[in-house]
Parts: C-alpha cells; sequence; structure tokens
C-alpha cells in the first residue's frame, strides 16, 4: 500500500486491486520465511513481474508438496499391506518356493523370473497362461486405441494451429489494411442520413395528412343528399363531378410526389440545399456549352 497515491484513493478498483496486491504479496513473504527457515531472506525488486513469478513458484511449490505427501502415504501404505501380507504367508509356502529355487536351472530361474514379472506388470490375479494371454490381448487393444486416440487428436490439433494461424493473418490484415478502416466522414454520412430521414419522415406525415383530408372531402362530396334520388341525372351529374375532382387531385398529388422526389437527394438544410442546386446549374451550363460547341463543330 506504500504505492498507493491520493489520486488513487477516490478509486475503488485501485484501492482494490492494490489490496490484492498487498495479500499477495504478504502470503510470499510468508511462504518466504517459511522456505527459508529462519534464514535472511534475499532482497528482491517488488514490482508486478516479481510478484507473478513468486506467486507461480509458490503455487509449484505447493503442488510438489502435495504430490510428494501422496507419494509418501502410497509408500507406507504398500509396506504395511506387504508387512501384513508377510506375517500371514504361510510357512509351507516358502519352504515349498525355497526348494524350488533351490533344484531350478539357470534357464528355469530366468523363465520364472520372467513369467513372476510379466505378471505384475499385467496385474493379473494369478500366472496362468490363460489369465495372462487374456490381460496382454486387452491391454493390447488399449494400447491400439490409445494411439489411434493420439494420431487423431494430433491431426485435429494441427488443424486447428493451421486456422488460428489464418485466423490471426486476417485479424492483422483487418487491423492494418487501410480499405478496412472506418472512413474519416462516415460521422458527417451519418448524420446526414439521419437528418435527411427526419425530413422524409414529417414530409410523409403532411402528405398522409393531405391524403386524410382529400379522402374525407370525397367521402362528404359522395354523400347524396335525401332530396335527391340515386339513379337520378342530378346524382349522376355530381357523381361525374366528384370524378373528375378526384382525378385533379390525384394529379396534382402525384405532381407535388414528382417534385419531392426531384429534391430527394439534397440536404435537409436550406442554405447547403441552394448551393447544392447552384453546383448542378454551373454542371448544366457547362453541359450546355459542349453541346453547343459539339453542334457547331457537327455544323462546320
Amino acid at each position: 500500500m506504500d504505492n498507493l497515491t491520493p489520486q488513487d484513493l477516490f478509486s475503488p478498483s485501485k484501492a482494490r486491486q492494490q489490496r490484492a496486491q498487498a495479500a499477495d504479496w504478504a502470503q510470499i513473504d510468508s511462504w518466504l520465511s517459511y522456505v527459508y527457515a529462519g534464514r535472511t531472506v534475499p532482497t528482491f525488486e517488488r514490482n508486478e513481474e516479481t510478484l507473478k513469478a513468486l506467486r507461480e513458484l509458490s503455487s509449484a511449490n505447493e503442488k510438489a508438496d502435495e504430490e510428494r505427501m501422496i507419494l509418501e502415504r502410497i509408500e507406507r501404505e504398500a509396506c504395511k499391506e506387504l508387512e501384513e501380507a508377510a506375517t500371514h504367508r504361510n510357512p509351507d509356502d516358502d519352504k515349498l518356493l525355497g526348494a524350488i529355487k533351490a533344484n531350478l536351472t539357470p534357464d528355469g530361474a530366468d523363465a520364472l523370473h520372467a513369467l513372476a514379472s510379466t505378471a505384475v506388470a499385467l496385474n493379473t490375479p494369478n500366472a496362468t497362461p490363460e489369465t495372462m494371454a487374456h490381460a496382454l490381448i486387452a491391454h493390447t487393444s488399449t494400447s491400439q486405441t490409445l494411439t489411434n486416440n493420439l494420431a487423431h487428436i494430433s491431426s485435429l490439433q494441427a488443424y486447428l494451429d493451421k486456422q488460428q494461424s489464418r485466423l490471426r493473418t486476417q485479424l492483422t490484415e483487418l487491423q492494418t489494411n487501410p480499405a478496412f478502416s472506418t472512413p474519416a466522414s462516415l460521422q458527417r454520412q451519418t448524420t446526414e442520413q439521419v437528418r435527411q430521414t427526419k425530413h422524409l419522415r414529417a414530409k410523409i406525415r403532411e402528405y398522409e395528412d393531405k391524403l386524410s383530408s382529400l379522402q374525407s372531402a370525397q367521402a362528404r362530396n359522395t354523400t347524396t343528399p335525401s332530396s335527391k334520388k340515386i339513379g337520378s341525372a342530378e346524382a349522376l351529374a355530381d357523381m361525374l363531378e366528384q370524378q373528375t375532382a378526384l382525378k385533379a387531385l390525384t394529379q396534382e398529388v402525384e405532381a407535388l410526389e414528382s417534385e419531392v422526389d426531384a429534391f430527394a437527394g439534397l440536404p435537409a438544410d436550406r442554405e447547403a440545399a441552394r448551393k447544392e442546386v447552384g453546383k448542378l446549374e454551373v454542371e448544366l451550363d457547362n453541359l450546355r456549352r459542349e453541346r453547343d460547341a459539339l453542334f457547331e463543330g457537327l455544323v462546320s
């Protein structure tokens, strides 16, 4: 906590990180005191790299101590079992075994030792040929299965390494190639498109209101007064007039829509739109002059 700056006091995350590092250093100091057993602990620089290395070393040391304790316990249990088996062994069996060993030839002693070693290696309950043969076949089958699985895993690992290398290459390409970088004008284009979208939505709502009013007027006009008969000549004339008025309104709406479509590509701001129209007019004048020049050249 000595390197905790005043700014870190107002940052809970940094203070929490400093407390965690202080706890790790306390654990490392306790472990070093235990390892050196009263001797002076050598001085070293206290930084994050040293702390990481000492933590890994402490974890490896604890794991090695646990494995050593487990191995010692297994050895004690095995010695205890051997001692118990020696106490319960039949003396006649020892005499018989001694007599057999004394009367065996060197080749026979080697064969007996090989048979016993094979039975122990295969972990068979007895040394009969049938039992040892079955155990050997089972071990061979298991070994072949494990070999095939290992070859499959090796092929899969090679494929995954190849795919990882290809993905890293693509990631580097995406990070370094300017073609995949965000253009500088993207934010401006997005803002302009959002502005145009809002403007068009307002226009759509305006035309929808106009259409609704036109439909309401048409519905009122198509309502036949009670004094007029449906099949009379006067009613038919009113219907024809209303149909003509409807066609005229439809043409007017279509004309308005075509005019709006003509200004669809212009910015929503009035000044910007005027500037854009000015640019287009200049281009139109240039095209006209080119057309006139071409026509004069053809005539000459």
